[in-house]
């Protein structure tokens, strides 16, 4: 397995990757309406306009795309929140240590931008993943109508 900078030609695979989770995984433990809006908001032409603006990043196994995460910015150049954004692998895949590679890059990434802090979107059945990591959840964010559990990471 080796983690590259995904491409345009990623784009397809990534999000055949991302809905497979939503379908298979997501679906179990959130809202068929947050699944349904997470599944539009990351269509094809949206994950393309997503290579300008964030650093997506796919794990490359056998020649298949296994796993992809982002590093994002979700706040401006002169107050940054910097966040890991659609980090999803392959459902079968699950419990290998592919998320934790792919988290570990992503992290790297927010050292390399000097970040005191890192945060994570968390759906429901991935809280623990991030823990495991060092995330805590962050009670300043709720986000309770898209289901989610924003969590944060201090960077020493």
């Amino acid at each position: 397995m080796f983690i590259r900078p995904a491409n345009e030609s990623d784009i397809s695979d990534i999000k055949r990757l991302m809905d497979r989770n939503f379908d298979d995984v997501i679906s179990r433990y959130h809202s068929l309406a947050v699944v349904d809006k997470f599944k539009e908001h990351n269509s094809v032409e949206s994950l393309q306009v997503q290579l300008n603006w964030k650093k997506i990043y796919v794990a490359v196994i056998e020649g298949t795309i296994g796993g992809t995460g982002a590093f994002a910015n979700f706040g401006t150049e002169e107050v940054p929140i910097y966040s890991v954004s659609n980090l999803f692998i392959l459902p079968e895949l699950h419990g290998k240590g592919i998320g934790g590679q792919i988290l570990d890059v992503l992290i790297n990434e927010a050292r390399d931008n000097d970040a005191s802090t890192f945060h994570v979107p968390s759906s429901r059945n991935a809280v623990n993943f991030y823990a495991k990591y060092g995330f805590r959840v962050d009670d300043l964010q709720p986000d309770e109508n898209d289901e989610i559990t924003w969590m944060t990471l201090v960077i020493s």
